[in-house]
């Protein structure tokens, strides 16, 4: 009778989890994942000692890309140092905070079969939004907001930005194909085909310019990956001509091709306009950024966590454009650089790599990780993706769960 109470508690505290999984991508108030977090956390101190969780904190030696994420992590903090402002630096490293409660509590208690039902979770509850996005565009539900940006039939982001719905959309559209294929469960191969195509509808019914060309550039990558295959495999080709066809298509007749070409347009004659417009603005930052790495000691070690942002501030006031109000990169790549410099850039980008070379026998993983770190960098060109919530714990989730998958076996 104890062992069977033992074991229900253990399910009890893995449906849990899976829970936490599912509620992620929505992120309904401001103070859920904080909320959800601590519950996770007490709940795995309670039963941590009779399950030797503690014990099994001392695998993490095998686990070589969290490694090298951790190290990216404690040079952050290190950063500190060398930084001026604390109150700008307060605001980057909370977006972490919540790292160091998931790091030890999943990689303890979940196993490879559990990691990856969590993967078909978050893909499912991402799923679940895209037809959310549909319903609205469709005016089946409506939402009400006062923001600047509100969620509308023709900007149907329901209750999160359109920077991060957009690449939602991505990851799982092209997510839906590897998952479609390798899935041994007929039932869940309809229900990730059925998610893939309604991702691939709400991609582009959004507004995010960034994601959608994050899509068109993994679809690059997934080419230059799979080239050797398209002569035994002409189905391969096919699928993407189409996929290319129909994004074309949806494209324009959403009316968010001439956002696109817009964006574009901006790119001309930049300095003469001053940096005028959206993607001027982002442009802008490049040299901004350029500016701040031309000092050798910002660019190997960077400004430190919180000073970035005063160093562009120095910039524009030598610099003045229509861009010098914005106190943001707007560019994930710039503002890792900039803050931590090139080591802790590649520390960031490095651990990434690492994992996916550790899952690439594991197929199916393997290209799901590919699709969701390229969305991720490509994305990161226009937006400080990793600084919004609720992508930032996405991503430390699946970096945790594809880790826990590059070591443990199914049995």
């Amino acid at each position: 009778m104890t062992k069977t109470l033992e074991l229900i508690k253990q399910k009890s505290f893995i449906g849990f989890i899976y829970l936490y999984i599912f509620l992620m991508p929505w992120n309904f108030t401001n103070g859920q994942m904080g909320f959800l977090s601590i519950i996770l956390f007490i709940w795995w101190l309670v039963i941590a000692k009779k399950n030797e969780y503690f014990t099994k904190i001392q695998s993490i030696v095998m686990y070589k890309p969290l490694i090298l994420f951790i190290l990216f992590l404690l040079y952050s903090y290190i950063s500190l140092f060398w930084t001026d402002n604390f109150e700008n630096a307060k605001i980057s490293l909370k977006y972490y905070k919540y790292y160091w409660l998931m790091i030890p509590v999943l990689l303890t208690t979940l196993s490879y079969e559990n990691a990856k039902k969590s993967i078909y979770i978050l893909f499912i509850s991402i799923g679940i939004y895209s037809l959310f996005s549909i319903s609205i565009f469709l005016e089946i539900i409506n939402i009400t907001s006062d923001t600047t940006s509100p969620s509308t039939p023709s900007n149907p982001r329901g209750i999160l930005a359109y920077a991060i719905v957009t690449p939602y959309m991505a990851i799982l559209a092209l997510s839906s194909v590897p998952l479609y294929i390798y899935s041994k469960n007929k039932y869940l191969k309809n229900i990730f085909l059925f998610f893939g195509f309604s991702s691939f509808i709400a991609l582009f019914l959004n507004n995010g310019r960034a994601g959608q060309l994050a899509f068109f550039a993994t679809i690059g990558v997934l080419i230059f990956l799979l080239r050797k295959y398209f002569f035994k495999h002409p189905k391969v080709i096919l699928i993407l001509i189409v996929a290319l066809v129909l994004s074309l298509m949806l494209l324009s007749s959403t009316g968010k091709f001439d956002r696109l070409s817009g964006a574009f347009l901006e790119f001309q004659n930049l300095e003469q306009k001053h940096f005028d417009g959206s993607w001027g603005h982002r442009a802008y930052m490049w040299y901004a950024a350029g500016d701040i790495l031309q000092d050798k000691t910002n660019f190997i070690f960077g400004t430190g966590s919180g000073d970035n942002i005063d160093e562009f501030i120095k910039y524009t006031k030598d610099h003045p454009s229509k861009a010098t109000w914005l106190r943001s990169f707007h560019n994930q790549h710039l503002d890792t650089l900039t803050k931590y410099g090139i080591i802790g850039y590649t520390l960031l980008w490095g651990s990434i790599l690492l994992l996916l070379y550790k899952i690439k026998d594991k197929i199916l993983f393997y290209y799901i990780g590919i699709i969701f770190f390229s969305i991720t960098f490509f994305d990161g060109l226009a937006d400080i993706i990793l600084l919004m919530k609720p992508f930032n714990t996405i991503f430390m989730l699946m970096f945790l769960l594809l880790s826990i998958i590059s070591v443990k076996e199914e049995k």
